[in-house]
């Protein structure tokens, strides 16, 4: 009889161990204090395959100065998160699944700690020392290269103190997710030319002797394809590669035939995974890209990016696409008179679908300063009748119609930006997220439009 009880508390606490090690594992725990900062809002977003699937979020208030978020458990390596508290308290990381991490703004300081505080720390010092090098006063693009190295060895330098601190995986990762963000910088200076021009053999010149030998030595690989700041600059690289050799900017199909002729793969995958989910949201050549698709569905051997393509290849196939005149409507304004899209024709046109959920106001609120409203227009269709923000620019209510207009934009989920060029037509039917680059690409996407 003792033996039995004796095996059965020895089980009862074998089981517990275990379960308490499973649940140890399933949440990802972010916590910390804004100073001052009672009842605002805090918004965290995190990617479990960067690149490839969307954002998830959540959001809560601050209560006593103090917010806490438990992420849900995913099946990856690391996970990416951005932390929004407002103003100049955000933060983006890097964490394991299970990790925690406590985060302590003040004024003009942060204080980390927690199990994934190591991992956090290094990429907010390697930041800090970046921002301490001041800026060329020769605004050419062999300044700018020398400023961004310089600004990869101040990185490197931070890195190296942690290099023994961090598991391997994650020190590869941090590395290659930092280098990569500042060397797609650099890269980038072979496009943003003097307003006197440059020379094809300036170009190649600039690329060969300064920019190449200076990029930094990261390895490709399966790991450090974890890292969305590394893909973007490998993508950069297989355009900057392919300018070299052929003399002339690929397409999006002679991109993609790039990557895949030089890349093998769950890296591969990725980057082509990534190319073309980028392409598509600039609004791209959508037969070509539709071509590069259903190829690399015959190709892909990861899952998550087979699931990203196939699922916007379907959209493809029956969406609308650049080039094709806008689909009309007319939906009434905050005052019920009916609004009809033919109005603008000579302007280029942002159309925002939104929801009660959406985040975009502060970031189109910025971009909106940067055009005469004379030339862009934004429109901001309210798809649930929920209380409108202060959007600038024309905010339009759902009505009946709103199904119907919704199925022909091909809108399934919110928010959701579309442009329509002066001359009435689509010009990019999915432009990039706002909130990831401060608006960057949008605004460009916009100019482009006004050239057009």
């Amino acid at each position: 009889m003792r033996c039995s009880r004796k095996l059965s508390f020895i089980l009862s606490v074998g089981f517990l161990m275990i379960l308490h090690q499973v649940t140890a594992q399933t949440f990802t725990t972010i916590c910390g204090k804004v100073k001052g900062g009672n009842g605002r809002r805090v918004s965290v977003s995190w990617w479990s395959e960067p690149g490839v699937t969307p954002a998830k979020s959540q959001d809560v208030l601050l209560q006593r100065d103090s917010f806490s978020f438990r992420l849900p458990a995913e099946p990856v390596a690391v996970l990416f998160f951005y932390l929004d508290a407002g103003g100049v308290h955000n933060f983006y990381g890097t964490l394991r699944p299970g990790d925690s991490l406590s985060l302590l703004f003040g004024e003009d300081t942060l204080i980390l700690s927690g199990r994934g505080a190591a991992a956090c720390r290094v990429q907010y010092l390697a930041r800090r020392a970046q921002e301490r090098i001041s800026k060329p006063v020769k605004d050419d693009a062999a300044s700018r290269v020398a400023w961004y190295r310089q600004q990869l060895q101040a990185a490197e330098n931070i890195l190296q103190e942690y290099h023994d601190s961090l598991p391997a995986t994650i020190y590869t990762v941090v590395r290659a997710n930092i280098l990569g963000e500042t060397a797609a910088k650099m890269i980038a200076c072979l496009w943003h030319t003097s307003p006197e021009g440059i020379s094809l053999a300036q170009q190649a010149s600039l690329y060969q002797q300064a920019i190449r030998p200076s990029l930094p030595a990261v390895v490709p690989s399966d790991t450090t394809a974890l890292a969305i700041r590394y893909l973007n600059y490998l993508l950069q690289r297989a355009e900057a590669d392919y300018f070299m050799e052929q003399h002339s900017q690929c397409t999006d199909r002679e991109i993609y035939e790039w990557i895949k002729t030089h890349y093998t793969g769950t890296l591969r995958d990725k980057l082509l995974a990534h190319q073309l989910l980028q392409s598509l949201a600039a609004g791209g050549q959508q037969e070509e890209l539709a071509n590069c698709a259903l190829d690399y569905l015959s190709i892909v051997q990861h899952a998550a990016c087979k699931q990203a393509i196939a699922a916007k290849y379907g959209k493809i196939k029956k969406g609308i696409s650049k080039g094709m005149p806008a689909p009309p409507f007319s939906l009434p304004d905050s005052s019920g008179r009916p609004v009809n899209l033919s109005y603008f024709n000579g302007k280029v046109v942002l159309l925002h679908f939104y929801d009660a959920d959406d985040q975009l106001l502060p970031s189109l609120s910025e971009i909106n300063t940067c055009f005469n409203k004379e030339d862009v227009v934004f429109i901001h269709i309210n798809c649930n009748n929920h209380p409108a923000p202060k959007y600038p620019g024309l905010r339009l209510q759902a009505d009946g119609q709103i199904a119907g207009v919704l199925e022909q934009y091909n809108i399934s989920r919110y928010p959701a930006l579309i442009v329509v060029g002066k001359n009435g037509t689509i010009y990019a039917t999915r432009p990039p997220d706002p909130t990831a680059d401060h608006g960057a690409a949008l605004t460009d996407i916009i100019y482009a439009a006004l050239l057009q």
